[in-house]
């Protein structure tokens, strides 16, 4: 349909008016709303959460902890290297692949409308 086409048939449309007391209710129920006390806080499932905090800050200042050696951070970038390569590299080719798709995709459909 040519943009004409639906300009002439949009304007042999009558405007839409909404019926009576649509326009009252809804704003009844706005100002319901916007003075609705606002909901409280749930204590009751937040404070676990709190405690263990506490409890894990307060055994990292004062636990004993014993003093053990660094980890070799060398030693495992080199393990890692040869892993990580390939996910990246399948990550980018997968991203390669389903952009060409989806432009391929996309020219179809715009070349046949």
């Amino acid at each position: 349909m040519k943009p004409e086409e639906l300009e002439r048939a949009l304007a042999n449309e009558s405007d839409i008016v909404p019926s009576s007391g649509f326009v009252a209710a809804v704003m009844d129920a706005v100002v319901a709303e916007a003075t609705a006390p606002p909901l409280p806080f749930p204590w009751k499932r937040a404070w676990p959460f709190g405690a263990g905090l506490v409890v894990l800050l307060l055994s990292l200042a004062f636990g004993s902890h014993p003093a053990t050696p660094a980890p070799d951070l060398y030693a495992w970038f080199k393990m890692i290297v040869p892993m990580a390569t390939a996910w990246v590299a399948g990550a980018l080719a997968m991203t390669i692949a389903l952009t060409a798709w989806s432009l391929y995709v996309a020219s179809r459909v715009r070349t046949s409308v």
